[in-house]
């Protein structure tokens, strides 16, 4: 095998992820006839759906983001290195040797400010769509939209301005009828010109050592190479106020990256798009905690297997209305109810204990609105003891792969 494919295959690996949907033809497989699940009756609470109205306010801009110096800085470093035969920082046409005039510097500067200008003012509100959508394509909750919620604004006679303090935004919680209010802020936008020239060098090893650990460091300069340009970084604060109490039960920092390219001057549209694309990032990372929050949950109510005894689907009743996607995990629960005596009142209580399967099912190709078939995963005695009226409740979420970590 060639180097050239071996590479291929090394980049291929980072940049399509392992896991692959499952295809079936339930059709093919003959129902099961073996006994149900029976629910005690402390435990049918646990079928219970709830999907809590949630409210997406005010997310503040706390960056103290300087686009003028920071292009200015890394632009006239490049022109500097040029001159005296160091590595240039912009290598594309027009950004090395670049003559700084005063009519260029005027404008460069006016027109900085008016990026600013507009990041800071579209920022927040990007944000709070952000978060929006990615509560609505993971389910569990029904989602206020930003017409909804300002129109209550309206009506209550509220500032948006001045929907700053927490109590406020509890208080107008209440009167829009959610459980939940999501804030948070943007902390920092951070843009930064870098360069892997250095580390291209380190990883040169002119032909000795072990061919694998070449081929791996080509890979990895590569990848290095790639990165090279603007970067920009957003790292984001969101919490989560119980409308209740005004608790806050959620709080969580979260962080992503895009690289906009090597333009000396990056304009407007892809400044501010590269400022969302990594805020997007970042709240991927908060998947995993918020989809324990607003979990969704089912049951299976038919259960196939194989003629062979091999594989074994299952129907359940939850599909992409839900969020669910072909290749999503879920867990199986059983129930059994409990007799308890507290060792120290010596008093008795019948409680419900759930025990988690240890199974997977994954959605397959064959999901529908409110419906899914999925596989059935795991020890064979354990897939056993899976039976149609069993809970089902979709697994954490995955935040952001490694290739969007580096900015891709």
């Amino acid at each position: 095998m060639s180097k050239k494919c071996m590479l291929f295959l090394i980049a291929s690996f980072f940049l399509v992820s392992c896991a692959t949907v499952p295809k079936i033809d339930p059709t093919a497989f003959p129902i099961d006839k073996g006994p149900k699940e029976v629910v005690p009756k402390v435990c049918r609470s646990a079928y219970e759906s709830v999907f809590p109205k949630v409210a997406v306010v005010n997310f503040t801009n706390n960056s103290t983001f300087d686009y003028a110096n920071v292009v200015q800085a890394n632009v006239q470093g490049s022109g500097e290195r040029t001159a005296v035969g160091g590595a240039a920082v912009g290598v594309v046409p027009g950004a090395a040797g670049i003559v700084w005039g005063t009519k260029e510097k005027t404008k460069f500067q006016q027109d900085s400010q008016t990026i600013q200008r507009q990041v800071n003012a579209k920022l927040s509100e990007s944000v709070e769509d952000g978060v929006m959508n990615e509560l609505v394509n993971m389910g569990g909750a029904k989602v206020f939209t930003r017409k909804e919620m300002e129109k209550i604004i309206s009506e209550q006679k509220f500032q948006i301005s001045g929907l700053t303090d927490e109590s406020t935004l509890v208080r107008l919680g209440k009167l829009a009828g959610v459980k939940y209010i999501i804030t948070g802020s943007v902390n920092n936008v951070d843009l930064a010109y870098k360069t892997y020239e250095s580390a291209r060098k380190g990883l040169d090893r002119g032909g000795s050592g072990s061919w694998a650990l070449d081929l791996l460091g080509t890979a990895v300069a590569a990848g290095l190479e790639s990165q090279e340009g603007w970067n920009v970084g957003t790292e984001l604060t969101m919490r989560i106020l119980d409308v209740e109490t005004g608790e806050v039960l959620f709080s969580d920092k979260v962080a992503g990256k895009q690289i906009i390219g090597k333009t000396p001057y990056p304009n407007y549209d892809a400044l501010i798009g590269g400022i969302k694309k990594a805020a997007a990032k970042g709240l991927e990372d908060a998947r995993p905690k918020l989809s324990k929050w607003f979990t969704v949950k089912g049951y299976i109510r038919q259960l196939r297997t194989s003629p062979d005894g091999k594989q074994r689907v299952a129907s359940i009743n939850i599909g992409e209305k839900m969020g669910l996607k072909p290749g999503s995990a879920l867990k199986v629960y059983t129930f059994e109810e409990m007799e308890d005596e507290d060792p120290v009142s010596g008093k008795k209580s019948v409680t419900c204990n759930m025990v988690t399967l240890p199974v997977e099912l994954t959605i397959t190709d064959q999901i529908q609105a409110e419906s899914a078939w999925t596989t059935v995963e795991g020890k064979p005695e354990a897939v056993k003891r899976v039976k149609v009226g069993q809970l089902v409740e979709r697994k954490p979420m995955e935040g952001q792969s490694i290739i969007k970590k580096m900015g891709y």
